[in-house]
């Protein structure tokens, strides 16, 4: 068993926290930022993907910004992870296949950003909310 073998098996109960708050940082920093800015440029974008009115464009931000926070909170407390997950890959893939049917293929890297958070709220939803110990060390 090589030395980062060793090290892995040692800490690997860890990894679902770590997953965890990584994605609950990205969830609570979009949210917050879109309260902050008054949502002006995801008003925009959403008014650009669906055709909308601005006081519509405007009230759908508002509510997934608050939506984006919760699952934030949800996932670093521990509380409904599972769901919390579930929501955060929908979201995420919803809004990359939307970005993707409205503007076609690109080399966007924000774009593909999305898939990787998807990946990480499924796997959060998969994973759950983590209750195992860490794994005794082998001789």
């Amino acid at each position: 068993m090589s030395f980062l073998d060793r090290i892995a098996d040692k800490y690997q109960f860890i990894a679902p926290y770590i997953l965890r708050f990584g994605l609950a940082v990205v969830f609570l920093l979009f949210g917050i930022n879109k309260l902050r800015l008054q949502g002006s440029q995801g008003t925009a974008e959403i008014q650009l993907l669906f055709d909308l009115g601005l006081g519509t464009a405007a009230a759908i931000n508002y509510y997934v910004s608050l939506l984006e926070i919760a699952i934030g909170i949800f996932l670093l407390t521990g509380w409904k992870v599972r769901l919390a997950g579930l929501i955060a890959g929908a979201m995420t893939f919803f809004i990359f296949t939307s970005y993707f049917v409205q503007k076609g293929f690109s080399i966007n890297p924000d774009l593909y950003r999305d898939l990787g958070l998807t990946a990480a709220g499924l796997a959060i939803f998969l994973i759950g909310k983590s209750k195992k110990e860490p794994a005794t060390p082998q001789q």
